[in-house]
């Protein structure tokens, strides 16, 4: 990068004897005292410019871009795993199995219930049906009353436990087999549990999170719902989350952290990272503020989005900043010697 500084540089110098600037009288616009070094750095307004034709932008490289409109919303560290597929299927099973328990004590219910009255109705018409068949009836009829409200009572429980420890949407999931809990014990899905840090709890969590991959990558998961149980470890509000993607790097058990959009949204643009440079500890951009002009800006580094720095003031959508080139610009401005003045550029004493 140094080489390129130097080499740019020099196309600057070289650029200065065809423009060929006086060092000894004012600028031609009156914008300013005059300057000794080649390239063009004036004062106005208390604002340090530079100023560089197409010919020498081309020359050292110079990139543009316009900045765009965007909405950002604060992300929270959330730490969590990928939920055994076990823990669901012995669940799963639990459901199952008393549901078939329940359905068998109503099969015998009905047919205890049934013999009863026939050989109720028998013994009433004086028929082939003595009182000790019809009282015998009648107790297997009271005995698998009591097993099928037994049975029912048991299911609930389980249904119950269900709730309480996958919440209520997985748990209508297990009930009717649906599709979404098939797509999950096919393994054509991972079920993940994200824990915020204690007291970070939203109103309403945001529909979707992103989870950080091994890789440095990152994957989208569907919230669910909220889940009922706290992490030992952790201790704060955890999430249920759906990941359909990337299930070849979201292995069962695994340790995974996620960013959960928090808090309100807000607008502005996102300042590209190729666009900053750092001088004196604090983070700066140049901004074509008209063809051919440019002014050093100072920037917020307190919100890093993936693609730079989220701007909510300072910069509008349409800003012209330089993508590749601004190291040679601060380059430029600092060889000249031009005031420098306070964050932004501007100079104390004016011009």
């Amino acid at each position: 990068m140094k080489q390129w500084i130097g080499l740019a540089l020099v196309v600057l110098a070289a650029g200065s004897s065809v423009v060929s600037w006086p060092t000894a009288h004012a600028d031609e616009e009156g914008e300013g005292p005059p300057i000794a070094a080649p390239q063009r750095v004036f004062v106005r307004h208390g604002v340090t410019y530079l100023r560089l034709s197409k010919h020498i932008q081309k020359a050292i490289g110079l990139q543009i871009e316009a900045l765009k409109f965007t909405h950002y919303r604060a992300r929270l560290q959330a730490y969590g795993q990928v939920i055994d597929l076990n823990a669901l299927l012995d669940s799963y099973q639990q459901l199952v199995s008393a549901r078939a328990k329940a359905a068998q004590s109503n099969v015998q219910l009905d047919a205890a219930r049934a013999e009863y009255r026939r050989l109720e109705g028998l013994y009433r018409h004086h028929r082939n049906a003595s009182e000790k068949q019809v009282q015998t009836a009648g107790a297997n009829w009271l005995s698998d009353q009591a097993a099928a409200t037994a049975a029912e009572t048991r299911l609930s429980s389980v249904t119950d436990r269900l709730g309480a420890r996958w919440g209520a949407t997985i748990a209508r999931w297990m009930r009717k087999d649906s599709p979404s809990f098939r797509s999950l014990t096919d393994g054509r899905s991972r079920l993940l549990e994200l824990t915020l840090p204690l007291g970070k709890a939203p109103a309403a969590a945001h529909r979707t999170a992103l989870v950080l991959l091994a890789n440095g990558t990152t994957v989208a998961a569907s919230l669910i719902s909220p889940s009922p149980v706290a992490e030992p470890d952790l201790q704060g509000q955890a999430y249920f989350f759906l990941a359909t993607s990337a299930i070849g790097q979201l292995n069962y058990r695994l340790r995974i952290t996620g960013l959960i959009p928090y808090g309100s949204r807000h607008s502005g643009v996102v300042v590209p990272d190729s666009a900053v440079v750092w001088s004196q500890g604090s983070a700066w951009i140049y901004v074509e503020t008209r063809n051919g002009r440019f002014e050093r800006k100072p920037i917020r580094t307190d919100t890093p989005v993936p693609e730079g720095w989220f701007q909510t003031d300072g910069l509008s959508p349409g800003s012209q900043v330089v993508t590749q080139g601004a190291e040679v610009l601060l380059s430029v401005q600092t060889l000249a010697g031009a005031p420098k003045g306070r964050a932004g550029g501007e100079d104390a004493d004016g011009d």
